[in-house]
């Protein structure tokens, strides 16, 4: 099974301006809304400030509240996984991305993932002087948009 491990307070931030608790509850939300008939598992982590421990707000979708930094924890998601080759790390942190290519994960930054959301409606405009570069080729932009649609 395809699964999604997103990085909640930077796809948050990217997708309403701030990672608040009204913007992640938000955030929960609308990946709830389309991700509730997809055979695609969706793990949101987000730092632990916010609460503690799991929620499942559907089967196939999981809010985890990182009990050590959120990038760490998502990092040890992905090592710990028995299939690597089958998740997709959302966030902008390079590190993230990087450590968790070595481990066999895809990376894409959350402006990607969300131009490539079927289930989104962008009510604030990501401000281009915030962006991090893409590091995705057009192939995976496109491999992307075929799996979240």
């Amino acid at each position: 099974m395809e699964e999604l491990v997103i990085d909640g307070c930077n796809l948050a931030y990217k997708a309403f301006g701030g990672a608040d608790r009204e913007r992640r509850e938000r955030l929960i939300r609308k990946l709830a809304a389309y991700y509730q008939t997809k055979m695609i598992l969706v793990t949101v982590v987000f730092d632990s400030r916010e609460g503690a421990g799991v929620l499942h707000p559907l089967p196939n979708l999981r809010v985890r509240y990182a009990p050590a930094p959120a990038d760490d924890f998502i990092v040890k998601i992905v090592a710990d996984s028995s299939h690597p080759a089958s998740l997709t790390v959302i966030t902008d942190d390079r590190s993230v991305g990087d450590r968790s290519r070595a481990y066999g994960a895809r990376h894409i930054g959350s402006r990607a993932f969300l131009e490539g959301w079927k289930g989104w409606e962008a009510s604030r405009p990501a401000s281009p002087e915030s962006e991090k570069p893409s590091l995705e080729t057009p192939e995976q932009l496109e491999r992307y948009r075929r799996i979240w649609e």
